[in-house]
């Protein structure tokens, strides 16, 4: 006997993991915005409402518009939802040790991001994580201003003692004045300056290396502190 599995489980599989997902997210938004549902449904009346009102003034199909009117609405709906769930999970993280990197691992091509952090605090959980792209190195802090002052201060000095022609940026995150908020950090990343200096891809990757080498260089982590640890479960941001 053939040991083929058949693409019906397959497929069933996929729907049910795909719907799992849909659950998930709407869990999620609704921690943080309860009144999700009520803006789901409301885009679905809407959208089934005008489309009754085009199929009478065409003098078309209703049963078409209908449908073309739920095809729409479904994807309005994801639309809203992703937007939402993404809004909601930024905000339910905020403020938690290792919330950037959980933002810092969705910045897409172009940008090279070390899996651990440059510098931490044990006693006190600051961390500053380091990555590299077309703007240059890029200092991402999590915590106080005031706290992390050193931090950043001795981050600094090593990359200007290393890396001197590369431009530094620091970018600190939190919800002090001043500091800029989780959701807000994808796009202060994609509006850091370019010039004079636009690192190409072969001078990031050369860059990256040499940060990689300093890494290996440097000193442990402190003992007892594991900065995987510190980043937050996303099984639990889903709801499970």
């Amino acid at each position: 006997m053939s040991s083929t599995q058949s693409p019906a489980p397959r497929k069933k599989r996929r729907f049910g993991q795909y719907f799992q997902n849909l659950k998930d997210a709407y869990t999620v938004s609704h921690r943080t915005f309860p009144w999700i549902g009520w803006a789901l449904g409301g885009v679905l009346v809407g959208v089934l409402g005008l489309s009754v009102l085009l199929a009478v003034l065409t003098g078309q199909s209703l049963i078409y518009w209908l449908i073309m009117g739920l095809l729409t609405a479904f994807m309005v709906d994801m639309l809203v939802l992703n937007l939402l769930t993404r809004r909601a999970s930024y905000t339910q993280i905020e403020g938690m040790p290792g919330a950037a990197k959980a933002v810092l691992d969705q910045v897409g091509r172009g940008w090279y991001i070390e899996s651990e952090p440059a510098a931490i605090n044990p006693r006190t959980q600051d961390v500053v994580w380091r990555m590299v792209g077309r703007a240059g190195i890029v200092l991402v802090v999590e915590g106080p201003k005031g706290r992390t002052q050193k931090m950043v201060a001795e981050e600094t000095r090593r990359m200007q003692r290393f890396l001197s022609t590369v431009p530094l940026h620091v970018i600190n995150v939190g919800t002090q004045e001043g500091q800029t908020r989780l959701l807000q950090l994808q796009r202060t990343l994609r509006r850091l300056p370019t010039k004079p200096v636009k690192l190409t891809d072969a001078e990031i990757t050369q860059v990256a290396k040499r940060l990689t080498s300093l890494h290996s260089k440097a000193l442990p982590v402190p003992k007892g502190v594991d900065p995987l640890r510190a980043r937050p479960d996303r099984r639990a941001m889903r709801g499970r």
